[in-house]
């Protein structure tokens, strides 16, 4: 992880964005992502998900409980857990806390979706390579590993820039890692060198090019328009963030 401490974020911060709070180009930046990252995922129900990096659980609690019947979320942070299970957790949706992601393989579970939205950014190599062994040990067979991370090669700096002046939350030591469009297959394996023998990419592209910006112009026309292209259409390398699909092929570790 990096040397910033997460606990400093408020209980519930991201949710309360998500939800309408405060500014609307961060509402639009975090909901077009997780309908994003919906998106990618299979539409079958009777699914199981894990989302690594769950913080107060605003994604799981956009998911269907037809599509997905099992829910799990994990998280370093204890007080972000619990506002996760007390305001999100049902019958199908639980939030664990966990010390470290050598702690996933250890639920003891299978998954068929793995999420990890914007989690590669903020931890070094080494745990970036722990925590792929354990998503391939956690993931069934032509599963889905669905990941977002800040896309280096476009405007985002700048954005990260702005951010670090004007929020309340600092990203400056939040992001160690840093990936781009063009580079994100070969950094991976780079950092995690089993990445490949585990995982085949599916498809990669990125998003929130300027929609997100576009907010106070009318949240819900800005919405409708992000929605219009499919992700999968979408091949312009310089969105603000790289979203990627891969599967878990049928290697046994």
């Amino acid at each position: 992880m990096s040397a910033f401490d997460y606990s400093e974020i408020p209980v519930g911060f991201y949710d309360r964005v998500a939800r309408g709070g405060g500014n609307a180009i961060r509402r639009a930046w975090h909901l077009q992502k997780f309908h994003r990252i919906r998106d990618c995922l299979p539409g079958h129900g009777g699914l199981s998900i894990l989302d690594v990096g769950c913080f107060a659980g605003t994604f799981l609690s956009l998911l269907d409980a037809t599509n997905f019947s099992r829910q799990v979320g994990v998280d370093i942070l204890p007080e972000q857990v619990a506002y996760a299970n007390a305001h999100y957790g049902n019958a199908h949706r639980r939030f664990i806390a966990i010390e470290d992601v050598t702690q996933i393989h250890e639920l003891g579970e299978t998954f068929d979706c793995v999420t990890a939205i914007e989690v590669i950014e903020h931890l070094h190599a080494d745990v970036i390579e722990n925590l792929m062994a354990n998503v391939a040990a956690t993931l069934e067979p032509n599963g889905y590993f669905v990941m977002s991370t800040p896309n280096y090669a476009s405007a985002w700096p700048l954005v990260e820039l702005v951010l670090n002046r004007v929020s309340d939350v600092s990203y400056e030591e939040q992001h160690v890692t840093k990936l781009n469009a063009f580079n994100l297959e070969t950094k991976l394996a780079r950092i995690s060198p089993s990445f490949a023998r585990y995982f085949r990419l599916e498809m990669k592209t990125t998003t929130h090019f300027v929609t997100p910006f576009l907010a106070p112009l009318g949240f819900d026309t800005v919405m409708r328009v992000a929605a219009a292209v499919p992700h999968k259409r979408w091949r312009m390398p310089f969105g603000n963030l790289c979203l990627a699909v891969f599967r878990r092929t049928t290697e046994a570790l």
